[in-house]
């Protein structure tokens, strides 16, 4: 498998459109992450605007493999 490499700067704040860009994944599978507790937004209290952490996002690069098969997302 080939290892993906973070464009994202660690100390870095991103919408949720950039980390599922990040993440390659889809809007769904953002939230679903999210409910799982995989990640967490910086701005809990605003839910219709979640900014990500650039360190949340690097370690969901490492994890996103795991939390796929108990999600089962392809």
């Amino acid at each position: 498998m080939k290892e993906l490499k973070p464009t994202c700067d660690p100390e870095g704040v991103y919408s949720a459109k950039r980390t599922c860009a990040e993440l390659g994944i889809s809007h769904k599978t953002l939230r679903k992450y999210r409910d799982n507790g995989y990640i967490t937004p910086l701005n809990p209290n605003n839910p219709c605007r979640p900014k990500f952490s650039g360190q949340s996002i690097i370690c969901l690069l490492y994890t996103s493999d795991a939390a796929d098969d108990l999600l089962c997302v392809d």
